[in-house]
Formats: structure tokens, C-alpha cells, sequence
């Protein structure tokens, strides 16, 4: 009976030998592993906890995390909620802050804090000059329809009016555009649309512009409006063209009569002066000669009341010779009768007087040499005689 008992020890081995059930990990070593690396992280110290049973016999010593372990990750997320508030604002931008989604303020360039989840802010920059193109057709005063381009260019002026006070900036100033555009292509001729008046196109458009954004607060300024060379529709672009050259042709002409106008009036003014100043000398060249005549013949009346006959004379010697010295003929009284004509103009152009007439002289041998003596002496000597009837003239300065 003693044989079939059962081994203590035996049974000792059985259960000794069976596997221990599996169960969830220990939270422990978990826990102490954990603090273990974050020691080593950061240089800290454990904390080793004895932890003692109700019943007061010690148990096995084990380390849990402590209250620097919690600290020390209170501390890690302060730190880096500061530095996420941290930001830098450069010279050309400006930033809106707000709290609780709620406006605050504007603040400048530098460098800001704001508390992070309690404040957001938009930077903006102010000083970049944007450029917007529109286009479109519109009728002019005069019913006629244009082509229009323009290019505006915008910056923004207010930030919290940019962000906050309007949905869309870019479909406003669009919008905006193209009000102030119609009003003023509406109030405006072609003529000066596509010539002369496109400057001033342009400063109304950009005043009207500046106005209209302004009233509705969208926080942004046009600085320049570029008009683009306009033009008609297609439909009708030859039209135009031809109108276009008769202009050019237009204004070519006028330049043209301009210039001419440039060149003939001095000219003619300064013909019509000469005249003038001929006409007064001529005036006053009459005045004197008649003053003169008046004087001569005051002065030969005393000698003509003394002697009549002989002043008659010598009077009537001084008008033959004013007359026959326009004449280049000289007439000789022949005593035979006969006037003959000496053609003393070519014997002249020749350089001397011939000693003999030419060939077929209808006189005399003897008045021949006579009437070439007479000649010879009158242009040797310049003078003739004064006696009527005998000597001859020449247009030397010879007299009777």
C-alpha cells in the first residue's frame, strides 16, 4: 500500500514543469524602461519606489516614473508653444493680427509674439505692385464701338480692409474697372480715344477707379492705369483703317500748307516792305526834284525878264539835249540838205571812228570829210559847238 502512494515531489516536478499561463505585459518594466531612457536623454536621476504590501513584509523593489518625468514634458510643450508664437515681419509687409478670430491690430516689420491658439495672424505684403488686364467693347459718345485694353496696376493700402472687409479683392477691383472705364469711354469721342485724347482717357479712369475703391473700402490703391492702343472690332477694321490714312493724310496736308505758309509769308512781307520803303524814297526822290525844278526856275526868271530871246534859246538847246541823250544816233544838218544818220553805237563797240563813211553815203566828198572831222574833234574833245545848224551830238556828252 505503501508502494501505490502517490510522490510528493514527484508531484512537485509535475506542476513545476507545466507552462506558466500568458498574460498581458508588465506595466512595471514597461514604465521603468521608459524612465530609464529618458534619463539617459536628459541627464535625470531615477526614482526608485519600494512599494510595500498591506499585510507589511516587503515585497520586491521596482522604479516607477515620477513627478519630474511629468514636469519635464510640461516644460518641453511650454517651450515649444513659445517658439511657435515667434514670427518675423520683413520691411515690405505688414501682418493682421487677430484673437479668438476677432481683428486686433496691424503690426509692423520686426520681429512678433503672439500666444499661439488664442491669436493667428496674415502677413500681407504692401509694397508689391500687382498688375491686372482688362478688355473689353464699349460705345463711345459718338455711337461708335471700341476695342478697349488697359492694364491696371494696384497695391494694397489698408490690410484689414484687404482681408476683412470684402470677400473677393481681385473680382471687386475687376468689377471696379470696369464701371469707371464705361463712364469715361462712355463720355469720350473715338477721335480722342484712338489719337489725341488718350492721356486724358487715362488719368479719368484712374481717378474714377480710385474713387470707386475707396467708397467700397477694399483696401487697395491703383497707382497706374496703362492704356493699350485701342481699336475697332474686327467687322469693321478696314473702315477704320481708311479713316485712319484720310486723317494722317489730313494732318500731313496741313503741315505741308503749314510749312508752305512758313516759307512765302516772311518773304512776301518782306517784298511788300521794300516796296513800301521804294515808294517812300520815290516819293520823296519827286518831292526834291520838284523842289528843285521850282528853285531852277525861280532862279532863271530874273535872267529871263533881263534877256528873253537868249534865255528862250538856251532853255530850248537844254530840252533838245535832255532828249537826244536817251538817243545813241547823231543828226547832222548837211548844207546840202540832207540829213544823214552816223552810226556812232557800232563805231563805238568797234573802238574808234573810221576816217571814212562807209561805202554808198548819199553826200559830197567834201561835207564827208567834213562831217568826220566834226565828229572826230566832238568825241575828241567832248564838248561841240553851241550854234544851231553846224555841229553834231553824240551820246558822249557832246552838245550843240
Amino acid at each position: 500500500m505503501a508502494d501505490n502512494k502517490p510522490d510528493d515531489n514527484n508531484k512537485k516536478d509535475i506542476w513545476h514543469k507545466r507552462p506558466k499561463p500568458e498574460g498581458p505585459p508588465d506595466l512595471d518594466e514597461l514604465m521603468n524602461k521608459l524612465q530609464h531612457k529618458l534619463n539617459s536623454l536628459f541627464r535625470g536621476k531615477k526614482r526608485k519606489i519600494s512599494l510595500v504590501g498591506g499585510d507589511g513584509s516587503g515585497s520586491k523593489p521596482s522604479s516607477l516614473p515620477g513627478f519630474g518625468l511629468f514636469s519635464v514634458v510640461i516644460l518641453i510643450i511650454l517651450v515649444l508653444w513659445a517658439l511657435s508664437g515667434i514670427f518675423i515681419v520683413s520691411p515690405a509687409e505688414r501682418a493682421a493680427v487677430l484673437r479668438f478670430g476677432k481683428y486686433e491690430a496691424t503690426v509692423g516689420p520686426g520681429p512678433h509674439w503672439i500666444p499661439r491658439f488664442v491669436e493667428s495672424r496674415y502677413v500681407v505684403n504692401v509694397q508689391r505692385v500687382a498688375t491686372y488686364p482688362y478688355n473689353s467693347e464699349m460705345l463711345t459718345k459718338d455711337e461708335n464701338i471700341v476695342s478697349v485694353a488697359v492694364a491696371v496696376q494696384y497695391r494694397i493700402d489698408n490690410v484689414r480692409n484687404y482681408l476683412f472687409n470684402v470677400t473677393d479683392p481681385d473680382a471687386s477691383l475687376q468689377q471696379a474697372t470696369a464701371s469707371a472705364l464705361r463712364q469715361v469711354v462712355g463720355h469720350t469721342t473715338l477721335d480722342d480715344i484712338l489719337t489725341t485724347g488718350r492721356e486724358l482717357v487715362r488719368e479719368q479712369v484712374t481717378k474714377q477707379l480710385n474713387s470707386i475703391l475707396a467708397r467700397y473700402h477694399t483696401g487697395i490703391v491703383v497707382t497706374d492705369v496703362a492704356l493699350q492702343p485701342a481699336k475697332p472690332p474686327e467687322s469693321v477694321t478696314e473702315a477704320f483703317d481708311d479713316v485712319n490714312k484720310a486723317r494722317e493724310d489730313e494732318q500731313r496736308y496741313i503741315n505741308q500748307a503749314r510749312a508752305y505758309q512758313q516759307k512765302v509769308v516772311p518773304i512776301a512781307e518782306g517784298r511788300a516792305s521794300r516796296i513800301m520803303q521804294a515808294a517812300d524814297a520815290y516819293r520823296q526822290q519827286v518831292i526834291l526834284n520838284a523842289s528843285a525844278d521850282t528853285a531852277k526856275y525861280l532862279a532863271l526868271l530874273p535872267q529871263y525878264e533881263r534877256a528873253p530871246r537868249v534865255t528862250r534859246e538856251r532853255l530850248y538847246l537844254n530840252a533838245i539835249e535832255s532828249v537826244l541823250k536817251q538817243s545813241s544816233k547823231i543828226l547832222v544838218d548837211a548844207p546840202s540838205g540832207n540829213v544823214m544818220y552816223l552810226p556812232l553805237d557800232q563805231l563805238m563797240r568797234q573802238g574808234a571812228v573810221p576816217a571814212k563813211l562807209p561805202a554808198g553815203a548819199n553826200s559830197g566828198a567834201g561835207t564827208n570829210q567834213a562831217l568826220l572831222k566834226s565828229a572826230n574833234e566832238s568825241m575828241d574833245s567832248g564838248v561841240g559847238s553851241s550854234r544851231p545848224g553846224r555841229a553834231g551830238y553824240s551820246d558822249t556828252g557832246g552838245s550843240y
